[in-house]
């Protein structure tokens, strides 16, 4: 089901910066790395959670799981970072979460919203895939990869604990 967007991964993947400058990328570029650059690895298995590119990134051992109503168990990996807490994961194969919280949450969707042409691909708006949910702001993007749709959902949730996410993921037309 992957396989074309394993072939996408080699435009979604710009050259890493060195280790010694990931781990000191503000949050909203750290943000817009992991989305466009690791989540193609992630979804396609060539990247695990205990992986160094995550680690060089502040990335701790610690495996948080969770349950998703559409994907099932999720696994992320969290990094805490003087400008905000960062999750990273998902389902391999089917989603990948990229999740921010902190002071910098209006630069953070800033620079996802931004990045998305770095990937080479051809992104439109789209219709949101789910129901509209009070305090949380989703915009769905999507770009065709060979028979199947690649998404992009930027999610702005509120409440108590405010947070930004991507979260990408891959469908059959």
């Amino acid at each position: 089901m992957l396989g074309p967007l394993a072939a996408a991964t080699a435009l979604l993947l710009a050259p890493p910066a060195p280790a010694e400058i990931r781990a000191q990328q503000p949050v909203e570029e750290l943000a817009a790395d992991l989305a466009y650059g690791l989540c193609p690895l992630f979804l396609t298995g060539g990247l695990k959670l205990d992986d160094a590119q995550l680690t060089e990134r502040g990335f701790g051992p610690a495996v948080e799981k969770l349950s998703h109503p559409r994907f099932g168990e999720l696994t992320l990996v969290g990094a805490k970072r003087p400008d905000g807490e960062v999750a990273f994961g998902g389902a391999p194969g089917k989603l990948c979460s990229v999740v921010v919280q902190g002071p910098k949450l209006a630069a953070v969707m800033a620079r996802l919203r931004s990045a998305m042409v770095l990937t080479g691909l051809s992104f439109s708006a789209s219709k949101n895939l789910t129901p509209d949910v009070p305090g949380v702001n989703v915009q769905t993007f999507r770009a065709p990869i060979d028979r199947q749709t690649l998404y992009v959902q930027l999610i702005n949730a509120g409440g108590p604990k405010p947070a930004v996410m991507a979260q990408i993921f891959v469908m059959d037309k």
